[in-house]
């Protein structure tokens, strides 16, 4: 019964408590409007060319790859290239390679996508990634999306999340339809 005393006179009593102003609050979005979007697109399948340098085991890029047909996406196979000079990509190729020096070490990963000037297709593209975060789970599969031309999306656990800690398999919004590649 002493209980239910102190609880009445709290919400009796007048006294006000002043407000508490919090600074450095970080937001995190966890629903976005919208559609991801594609930047551009392939006009034919793209080749997958690995650079053994990267150290990626072959499985682990074509279960990325999987992800993505699994999503109607079409690729023109994935191989290993063991030559040094594994730099470039030829026309119509994402290669996997090793970061240049201008590389921002803080990122896992990076995806540098190189277009036509008149059909605003993707010709070739360079996906930058560090031995360690090869086998990390889903950065393939993010930079391979990259690679298909898709943008950064902030929804909370989608594949295109910029954040990897806030990111996830959600593939939301990334199917192919029959007006994106062939």
């Amino acid at each position: 019964m002493g209980w239910f005393f102190l609880l009445l006179l709290s919400c009796l009593a007048k006294k006000e408590y002043p407000i508490v102003y919090v600074s450095n609050v970080v937001s995190y979005d966890t629903f976005t409007i919208g559609q991801p979007q594609q930047t551009a697109k392939w006009k034919e399948a793209p080749r997958i060319r690995v650079c053994a340098s990267t150290e990626a085991p072959i499985l682990r890029v074509q279960k990325a790859v999987k992800y993505w047909e699994m999503l109607g996406y079409k690729f023109d196979g994935v191989f290993v290239d063991h030559r040094i000079n594994c730099l470039e990509p030829h026309h119509g190729e994402i290669i996997i390679t090793l970061p240049e020096s201008d590389f921002n070490n803080e990122r896992i990963a990076s995806t540098r996508l190189y277009t036509e000037k008149i059909t605003g297709n993707i010709a070739k593209v360079k996906i930058f990634i560090y031995p360690r975060s090869v086998k990390k789970d889903r950065v393939l599969e993010h930079e391979i999306g990259h690679a298909l031309g898709w943008k950064h999306h902030k929804q909370k656990f989608h594949i295109m999340h910029p954040n990897w800690l806030e990111g996830g398999t959600d593939h939301s919004g990334l199917r192919k339809s029959r007006d994106r590649i062939r």
